[in-house]
């Protein structure tokens, strides 16, 4: 019986060991992809040729081609977050890949709200398992097409989970809404929502 037990306390930690593995190369080649594009995106300098500019961005694709296609980067330094938002469609499950664009959005550069889902829990997609720890006065970031939008959190409160959360879509500012299950309270989401206060090129 002994040797029964210790043979199986071997397999879940190699189980374990075998998984943190896994975790960590999925983790390193998604902040490599954060770090291509937002070096993709930056502004380029202008005394660079078109030709030039034109060479990079195929490089680019090719070397990202088996990649997801981020369109934007959010960033929230109070839970140390920093990851690729993907458009959400019918064909593509952005949400089981990084954190999902909802199709309602209007992106930082236009007026309206930027509404972003992602899962919470252990799962190494829950990029929202931390999303309970931001609070008020918050800062959170989003690197889009050259420019770096600064928010800070107004407001944040819970919903009935009913498949569609009621949120903020004003068309006289910007501001931007993150939306997880909350793993405390079931049957119920987190929303977090903050406003727009600053943008700066990169």
């Amino acid at each position: 019986m002994k040797k029964i037990g210790i043979c199986l306390i071997t397999i879940g930690i190699t189980i374990l060991g075998f998984y943190f593995i896994y975790n960590n190369a999925i983790n390193k080649r998604n902040n490599e992809n954060v770090e291509d594009y937002i070096n993709d995106t930056s502004i380029v300098n202008e005394v660079e040729t078109e030709e030039t500019i034109n060479e990079e961005k195929e490089t680019s694709n090719t070397q990202n081609s088996n990649n997801i296609a981020y369109t934007a980067v959010l960033e929230i330094p109070k839970i140390n977050l920093k990851r690729g938002v993907v458009d959400s469609t019918e064909n593509f499950k952005s949400i089981n890949y990084a954190i999902s664009v909802d199709k309602n959005s209007n992106y930082p550069n236009e007026k309206g709200n930027f509404i972003l889902y992602a899962h919470s829990g252990n799962s190494y997609i829950s990029y929202f398992r931390k999303l309970n720890q931001v609070d008020i006065n918050d800062e959170v970031y989003v690197y889009y097409n050259g420019v770096k939008y600064h928010y800070i959190i107004e407001n944040k409160y819970d919903i009935e989970k009913t498949g569609k959360a009621k949120v903020i879509n004003l068309k006289d500012n910007r501001y931007i809404t993150l939306i997880t299950c909350n793993q405390d309270r079931k049957g119920y989401q987190i929303v977090v929502e903050g406003k727009l206060i600053d943008s700066t090129t990169y």
